[in-house]
Parts: C-alpha cells; structure tokens; sequence
C-alpha cells in the first residue's frame, strides 16, 4: 500500500462521504435494556437517512457531524462507535465504524426497512415484503422470526422480552411475549409505521397515512391521538415532549402532548427515517 493508512483515507473521503469524522460523537457501550434508545436523558444529535445518499449525523443545529455516503433506508446507532445500516434495495444490513469501514452484514433479507441493535447482541430487522421481523445473531443466523404481517416498518424489543411491530398495510400494532406469542393488538390505526417504547409497557407511534402520534397504553388502548400533519417517520419521548420527523418537508419537530410545535429543525433534505440520539 502507497502511504499510510490515514493518508488513504483522506484522498479517498469523498467517496467514503466522510464529514468531520473527529467531531462523531456516537458514544460507546452496546444497546441497553431494550431497542427504545433511552440510554440518557438528552437528545442532542439526529441520525438521518436520505435516500440514494447515505447516512448523515446532525446536531440539534443542523450542522453536519459525519456522514456515510451508501444506499441506506435505516440508520441507528449500534454502540462503540458504530452505525447499524439498512439496505433495502440489496436486501441487507450492516454496520459501519466512524471510518466508514463495514465491520458486519446480513445480506439475503427481503426488502429490510428497519433493524434495531438488541441488550443481548442480536439485531432485530423488518423485513417488508416477506411481511416478517426476525431477530439476527452475531453468525448472521435468523434465532427467531415473528411472521403474518403485511408491509411492517417498525419493531422494538422491550426490556422484558416482549417485541412490538408496527405492522403498517394491516393499520395495527401488534405485541408478542418473549416466548413468540401474541398477546394483543391494536388495530384501527392508519398505517402505523413508527414505535418509541414507553416505561410501564406503554407505546408511542406515528401513522403514515393520518400524519398523527398516538399512544397505547400496557393493555393496547389508545390512550391519545394528535394531528401534526405532513409524513411522520420517526418518534421518540424525551421527557415531557415528544420528538417526531417530518421526512418529506425536511424537518425535525418537538412538539408537546397537546400537538404544539416547540422547537423545528430544517435539515435542508428530503429523508426518510431519523434515529434520535442521546
């Protein structure tokens, strides 16, 4: 090899779509208790994907941090610096260190549009055209498969065990133990295809279809729904407020309960998901 290894690197950051690299500050240690990301109390950094460009990381700015420049439909972060990538158009997943070098895959997935770094070290990933969620080892084997939906775009894991799947073309959330079982489900909803997983076996979700947030309570009642308008893609709570992102205007909103705007950020892209980070 001609040069160092740095030197490599930045003649080739273009390619790489290496902003700033040294300002990245994904911060280390794996996924905590469930796939919610509520590993602190604080959002201050967006993890953004925009189609045919790749993967951008904001601050609440929107300053450029880092970017990766590849097909991408999902982002999130994956721990000790690492960035948990969705593809659906090769139909894999995998992950990336903050040089941009990929470090893991799962290829062979039908139409992947979502995957979620678990506690214990596994990976969980819609599929939306075979309509399954699976949960990937490490090997890249498939240890458990949650099927019979149709056109899912979300799924978390709680922190006892329990999986919920926003299972979008059937306009219900569904909930399974840790043993696979359906214990119930919420229908009626429009085209779900966001979950945040709230303490106490609460959940928050958008719809695509009504441009709305919502909550469930631990028994699957919809507790509250409120109209933001324009298309919702990504939900998460902090605190007393809720954050949301507006994919086709380009922007990023927190907005209280009673659906008031109070903070917007206009990231200048059209993109089509956003993982909050702490």
């Amino acid at each position: 090899m001609i040069g160092t290894r740095e030197d490599l690197i930045r003649r080739n950051a273009w390619r790489l779509g290496l902003i700033a690299v040294a300002a990245l500050s994904i911060r280390g240690g794996r996924a905590e208790a469930d796939s919610s990301r509520t590993r602190s109390s604080r959002i201050d950094r967006l993890l953004v994907t925009v189609l045919r460009e790749g993967v951008y990381l904001f601050d609440l700015k929107g300053q450029v941090l880092w970017s990766h420049r590849c097909e991408a439909y999902d982002a999130a972060e994956a721990g000790r610096g690492q960035v948990l990538i969705t593809d659906r158009s090769a139909g894999r997943v995998f992950t990336v260190n903050r040089g941009g070098e990929k470090v893991w895959e799962k290829a062979g997935l039908q139409g992947p549009v979502n995957a979620e770094p678990l506690a214990n070290g596994n990976v969980l990933v819609v599929e939306n055209d075979s309509g399954r969620v699976l949960e990937i080892s490490p090997a890249g084997d498939t240890v458990r498969e949650f099927a019979g939906h149709r056109t899912p775009f979300d799924a978390r894991r709680r922190s006892n065990g329990n999986t919920v799947v926003a299972d979008s073309a059937n306009n219900r959330i569904v909930e399974y133990d840790a043993l696979g079982r359906k214990i119930r489900e919420t229908g009626g909803l429009k085209f779900p295809n966001s979950l945040f997983l709230l303490p106490g076996g609460r959940t928050l979700f958008t719809t695509y279809s009504n441009g709305t947030i919502g909550e469930l309570d631990a028994e699957g009642t919809l507790v509250w729904e409120k109209n933001i308008g324009g298309t919702l893609y990504s939900v998460e709570a902090e605190g007393d407020s809720i954050w949301v992102a507006e994919g086709a205007g380009g922007r990023v909103l927190r907005v209280s309960r009673d659906g008031v705007i109070l903070q917007e950020i206009k990231l200048g892209k059209v993109f089509v998901d956003v993982s909050f980070c702490r």
